[in-house]
């Protein structure tokens, strides 16, 4: 009897120490409610999600907190766990310096009556530098970045200031670069977006009524929509992508996974999921709302493979 007690006495000390270490359950993609809100705006007060906060565990929020997990030295795989969310709230809150905190740092206990957030204000990073030929992303900042502004601004994609700070309306820029040249427009500088910068992988142009880059074929599909945000779809693609706009569901012996594709009235594409009412000529779209799905609703039109 004795020992049950201290069983019992043990396992609800486990439990309590559990409910305080952050939040009930790790947060993840397609995850939806008050809690995801309360992280968004966590991120928005770090300036790291460029978005409303609207309690949709959606594409930006996964990248927002990559690139918090990444500053802090946590494992980068967009879920917000406990140790994640811990030194989120932490920070949001001031709590502990993101410039200086290193893993095993003491983080103290939050207040739970302590005031919400009314109106965030940012706390204070450090951004990542980058020299000209650096990957270039969202908040990065440096002479990479001068370059890259210039860049755009004789091309004429970007009308702002070459200040060296990436910020939204350069990454904005940066996205509409990249479609036009037939790259994934996921707004970071790489290896590929320098190249065509340089002008080494410029459009042939001319050869179609949009513009698009030198094409192998052009195929008539029934193009239906889907998104991971939709009840009962999965965050993931076939691939082990996540499920997000720019990506298309195919039957691989009509377009193989990985094919790169141009649909009119929808952008640059890839081929990285499979579904088993996709057969032969049909092909699913992928979108990141509901809502943009019944607009897209079913269509026959012409596509075009790239590869």
């Amino acid at each position: 009897m004795k020992l049950r007690r201290i069983l019992w006495t043990l396992l609800l000390i486990i439990v309590v120490s559990l409910s305080n270490n952050g939040s009930a359950a790790a947060l993840h993609y397609g995850d939806r409610g008050d809690g995801v809100k309360e992280i968004q705006e966590y991120l928005i007060a770090q300036c790291l999600l460029n978005a409303e906060a609207d309690g949709v565990y959606g594409a930006s929020t996964v990248a927002a907190i990559k690139d918090f997990q990444e500053a802090l030295g946590l494992e980068v795989d967009g879920v917000c766990g406990a140790l994640t969310y811990k030194l989120l709230r932490a920070a949001a809150y001031d709590e502990i310096d993101v410039t200086t905190f290193k893993l095993g740092d003491y983080i103290p206990e939050h207040v739970e009556d302590t005031p919400a957030l009314e109106e965030p204000v940012a706390v204070k990073t450090v951004a990542p530098y980058a020299g000209v030929g650096d990957v270039i992303k969202l908040g990065t900042e440096g002479d990479g970045v001068v370059h890259l502004q210039n860049k755009l601004i004789e091309l004429g994609y970007y009308d702002g200031e070459a200040d060296g700070v990436a910020d939204a309306s350069t990454i904005s820029a940066l996205k509409d670069f990249q479609i036009s040249r037939g790259i994934k427009a996921d707004g970071i500088c790489g290896r590929k977006t320098y190249s065509a910068l340089d002008g080494e992988e410029e459009v042939s142009g001319g050869e179609n009524e949009f513009g698009i880059p030198s094409y192998s074929r052009v195929v008539r599909v029934e193009a239906t929509a889907y998104s991971g945000m939709e009840d009962g779809m999965g965050a993931y693609t076939a691939t082990g992508t996540l499920c997000r706009r720019g990506v298309i569901a195919t039957d691989p012996n009509f377009i193989p996974l990985g094919t790169r594709v141009f649909i009119p009235g929808y952008g640059y594409a890839v081929a990285e999921d499979t579904g088993g009412a996709i057969v032969g000529n049909i092909i699913d779209v992928a979108f990141d709302t509901v809502g943009e799905c019944y607009e897209w609703g079913r269509q026959y039109i012409d596509i075009y493979i790239l590869d």
